[in-house]
This record gives structure tokens, C-alpha cells and sequence, in this order.
């Protein structure tokens, strides 16, 4: 197999030749529509080569970002990443398994292992990371919600048929959505992904308002929405 070259972003640079799970756009969009701003510490899980991590740190100038993975050398590729960045000092990549961590967070964020395939073992690094084995969403919400700071957030990016899922863990760990958006490749193809938002639910609050968007990627070919490029401008080198 060849050796995946290194992806440039604007301010850093991220080799993924090694990592269960590659730079792609589910990983830029979650680490750029999570809100981060004001946190102390932020939490990846399941950081695979950093990417999310690393968009994290940029986007807040002065948050602790902590990458977790339980595949080796997908926590070496981040550690190496995030040695090379700019905000090396701010950044540690640690091999932990998610259930068993402990901590204090202001946000979460993750790209998860999303797909409930009914697996009873996965055969490499990339299945366990893509395969809902390891980690099911019940338990990965279950155990955001006793690590985050009562105002913290997670945030994670889904397959849509997911979204039931999401609010039932939610709702079962005293979570609830404030923020939503449907994602889609194009203007006419169907929503493929959901970017979702979770805090814990202060019960004194009587009404709850959930802000809600649309993300389309593309516009035509090869050519980003507006909606795409203002979210990932001060990521990409170039469209």
C-alpha cells in the first residue's frame, strides 16, 4: 500500500498515512462547526491522525486540546501532527480508552465510530474506528455527559438515520440538542450526515430552542457553496 501523502491546512500540516482514520470532509466539518470558543479544555475522541484536534486548536488560541485513541498508531501519527503544529504546546495525543477516562471538559468533540453494523469483531484499526464496536452511541453520550463542565458541549457528526439514536441517548443522559445541521453533498441529492450539538439539560429551563441550518457542500462539481467555504476558510489552502 503507498504511503499517503501529508495534508496542508493553512496553519498546519497532517500526515495520516498510518491512522485508522483518515483527513476527510466529516472530520474538517465537525472540528469547524463545533463550538469551541471560551473552552479550557477540549476533548477528540477517537482522534485517529488529529485532524479534528487540530482544527480545535486553532480555532481557539488558548484551550488545552486532548486527542484520544485506542489504536497505536493512530496516537503516534497525532502525536507527530501535533509536535509539528503551531500550537504544539497546547496539544497531547494519548492512547486511552474513552469509557475509563477521566477529566473535566468544556467541550467534546468527535467523529465517531457511527456505524451500527452489528459486528461482533472487526478485523483492522479502520473497522473498529468505523464500526459502532468499540464504542456504541449510547455509551459514547453516556459517559460525555459525567465528563463535561455543566455548561460544556459535544458535538458530534452522524449518519442522519442516526439522529433518533442521538436524541434517545440524549435524552437517557439528561442531554439535549441545541444545536443541528443537515449536511448534503449537493442541492438536490438527500441529507447524508448530521452535525449535532448536546448539553446537558438544565431543567429549570422551560423552553428549549434548537437552531437549525443546512449545509450543502458542493454547488455544482468540483465548486463549494458559500455556506462551505465561509465555514472551512481559515482551514483550507485553497478550493
Amino acid at each position: 500500500m503507498s504511503k499517503s501523502l501529508p495534508f496542508r491546512f493553512k496553519q498546519f500540516e497532517v500526515s495520516h498515512s498510518r491512522s485508522s482514520m483518515k483527513v476527510g470532509v466529516d472530520g474538517v466539518l465537525v472540528g469547524c462547526w463545533a463550538y469551541v470558543e471560551g473552552s479550557r479544555r477540549i476533548l477528540d475522541i477517537g482522534t485517529g491522525c488529529g485532524v479534528v484536534a487540530l482544527i480545535c486548536a486553532q480555532r481557539n488560541k488558548s484551550a488545552s486540546v486532548l486527542g484520544i485513541d485506542i489504536d497505536p498508531p493512530s496516537v503516534e501519527e497525532a502525536t507527530f501532527n501535533f509536535a509539528s503544529s503551531p500550537f504544539a504546546a497546547r496539544m497531547e495525543a494519548r492512547l486511552s480508552n474513552f469509557l475509563e477516562l477521566e477529566g473535566c471538559f468544556d467541550a467534546i468533540v468527535s467523529n465517531p465510530p457511527f456505524f451500527d453494523s452489528g459486528l461482533s469483531r472487526a478485523e483492522s484499526a479502520r473497522e473498529i474506528a468505523r464500526h459502532e464496536v468499540m464504542l456504541p452511541l449510547s455509551s459514547l453520550v453516556r459517559k460525555s455527559a459525567g465528563l463535561l463542565h455543566p455548561d460544556g458541549k459535544l458535538t458530534l457528526i452522524l449518519p442522519y438515520e442516526r439522529y433518533q439514536d442521538l436524541v434517545m441517548a440524549a435524552r437517557e443522559n439528561g442531554m439535549v440538542c441545541t444545536r443541528l445541521a443537515r449536511v448534503k453533498g449537493h442541492p438536490t441529492a438527500p441529507v447524508k450526515r448530521i452535525l449535532a450539538e448536546l448539553k446537558l439539560h438544565d431543567k429549570k429551563e422551560e423552553m428549549l430552542i434548537v437552531k437549525e441550518e443546512d449545509i450543502v457542500i458542493m454547488a455544482h462539481e468540483l465548486v463549494p457553496t458559500d455556506t462551505y467555504r465561509n465555514l472551512t476558510k481559515d482551514f483550507y489552502l485553497r478550493y
